[in-house]
């Protein structure tokens, strides 16, 4: 480790301050080519976070680790990666997957945890509300 799992971190974060803003610019732009950049983006990174969790435990340890996901996601925001990793593979991967989520979102199981979360999440609302 070069940098640290600490100075990783924070650049990191850092970066998705960046992002987020590059996508409010994208936003309030008239093309669409920028908008679809940074949509596509971000549906990578939240798919990257999921996997994070996994990949984590098995090669957290592993030499410049940590460098080379801040060089992923400077490769994926800044370089235009994630337009060139969703054409190359992301989009044949999400369509496989499509019909399986789809399916999982449509269980009994998913959709009652779906409706305690919202349930708990306006519970807090009204008692946050109520300390105003």
């Amino acid at each position: 480790m070069i940098l640290g799992s600490g100075i990783t971190n924070l650049v990191t974060r850092s970066l998705l301050v960046v992002y987020g803003y590059r996508s409010y610019q994208a936003i309030e732009t008239e093309t669409w080519k920028d908008d679809a950049h940074w949509l596509t983006f971000w549906l990578l990174f939240s798919i990257i976070q999921f996997l994070e969790f996994f990949i984590d435990y098995f090669f957290e340890e592993f030499p410049f680790y940590n460098e080379a996901k801040l060089a992923l996601f400077v490769y994926l925001g800044l370089m235009k990666g994630a337009t060139v990793i969703y054409e190359a593979v992301g989009k044949r991967a999400i369509q496989m997957t499509e019909a399986q989520v789809e399916q999982l979102s449509q269980r009994k199981e998913f959709q009652d945890g779906m409706k305690t979360l919202k349930e708990q999440r306006e519970k807090i609302v009204s008692q946050l509300q109520k300390k105003q």
